[in-house]
């Protein structure tokens, strides 16, 4: 009635239900070599936990600051299609909108918009470094393109302040002719 299968070491007695580990020998520091491996697994997840919310965190800064970068040149940015990761297999062609979405075309689809925060990491990476150099390119041309405006406006509006220099000596010139001529005008009535 009290079986014991103690040849088997997988049940003790009836009705005794603990757990069957091998016996922890102190003596030998086996169950301290547990304990210390436990502590410094609880310790790397902790690690592992923060550097996510990191990584969440600097992805979000990354993406806000991509969209500001963005914004002021208004354009999309065509992205290759390998820095999509888990959206590639499907994408024919992609783009980077201002607003900081990915507008994918699908092969015989209509285009779908992922917002870049709900990419993983890795792909949010590769997706900035991809566009990175368009963006860059789209600056410098701009900058080229309103430094030259501004250059011609410089020059212009010089020459617009010479103009009114001369305007303004005229002007007493001209008053004086016209007094001259109100004065002739009177004497020539009398």
């Amino acid at each position: 009635k009290d079986l014991d299968y103690r040849s088997t070491k997988l049940f003790r007695r009836k009705g005794d239900f603990r757990p069957i580990l091998p016996q922890a020998k102190s003596d030998s520091g086996v169950d301290d070599d547990i304990v210390s491996q436990l502590t410094a697994l609880q310790s790397e997840y902790a690690q592992l936990s923060e550097l996510d919310e990191m990584e969440k965190n600097y992805i979000l800064k990354l993406v806000d600051s991509l969209k500001a970068l963005q914004s002021g040149i208004d354009s999309a940015i065509p992205l290759h299609v390998t820095a999509l990761g888990i959206f590639r297999s499907k994408a024919k062609e992609a783009y980077l909108a201002s607003d900081g979405v990915v507008i994918i075309h699908e092969e015989g689809g209509k285009p779908i918009s992922v917002p870049l925060s709900r990419f993983p990491a890795k792909d949010v990476l590769a997706i900035v470094q991809d566009a990175t150099p368009e963006i860059g390119r789209i600056v410098s041309e701009r900058r080229r393109e309103i430094g030259a405006r501004v250059e011609l406006l410089e020059r212009v509006l010089k020459e617009m302040k010479k103009a009114g220099g001369m305007v303004r000596q005229a002007q007493p010139a001209i008053a004086d002719a016209d007094e001259d001529l109100v004065q002739n005008s009177i004497a020539s009535e009398q």
